[in-house]
């Protein structure tokens, strides 16, 4: 049965909702005929929850990994409640719906990231394996549901796993500078020294060439030698 490309049919509470604001989602591992299954193998929870989480809990893996699978027991999908943010997956298409098949780019078996929010992706945890509080990730044991009308990039094979989840929890950042830089540009980048401030400033070397100016700010002065030692800013 072919349900709301956008996922409506999902929403527990409140009926009406669309999935990224609703309160719960129903994660239930069987799918409708424009859905995808997928086996999840690791989470990119969003720096601003892991923060909030490693604050919270004082660092401790245990308590983390608890509060995690509240959160997802209660809301059917990774949704901080207090920062109101979630984050994406890596893993491996275990199940393509009937109308979708021979309509989209990937197969059974292929890896993909999600690159919509984890506060809009049904997902059900078996089992959380490992919390990698050092990059923000989690390797867990469990199933999520991308919609007709999510989007997702294929992992590419000539980048560790862990390296290309990250990129790509940040890749709209650096395509928003392709679009609005130009040659010659100033271009300020608040936290620079970041995950997503190095990808653009990167992005903004190439647009702006060597008449332009990049400049970075950032908090910490291990931020800022990391600007310095990849060259990213004047």
């Amino acid at each position: 049965m072919k349900k709301c490309p956008f996922g409506s049919h999902r929403v527990l509470e409140p009926k009406g909702a669309l999935p990224q604001t609703a309160w719960r989602l129903d994660n239930s591992p069987e799918i409708y005929d424009n859905e995808i299954l997928i086996d999840v193998e690791a989470l990119n929870i969003d720096s601003a929850s892991f923060t909030q989480l490693k604050k919270e809990y004082e660092n401790d893996e245990e308590k983390i990994t608890s509060a995690i699978l509240d959160i997802v027991k209660t809301r059917g999908k990774m949704h901080n409640l207090v920062t109101n943010s979630g984050g994406m997956l890596i893993g491996k298409v275990e199940k393509i719906g009937s109308d979708l098949i021979g309509k989209i780019d990937i197969n059974v078996g292929d890896k993909i990231a999600t690159l919509v929010s984890l506060t809009l992706t049904p997902l059900r945890i078996n089992r959380i394996k490992n919390v990698k509080l050092d990059i923000e990730q989690v390797e867990i044991e469990g199933k999520a549901i991308l919609f007709e009308s999510g989007i997702y990039a294929k992992l590419p094979t000539d980048l560790p796993e862990f390296l290309s989840l990250a990129v790509l929890d940040v890749c709209g950042a650096p395509a928003q500078v392709a679009r609005m830089v130009k040659r010659g540009d100033i271009v300020f980048v608040l936290g620079g020294g970041g995950k997503s401030g190095m990808l653009c400033l990167a992005q903004a070397r190439k647009m702006v060439g060597s008449e332009g100016i990049l400049i970075s700010l950032s908090r910490s002065k291990e931020s800022c030698d990391n600007v310095k030692r990849f060259k990213l800013a004047n």
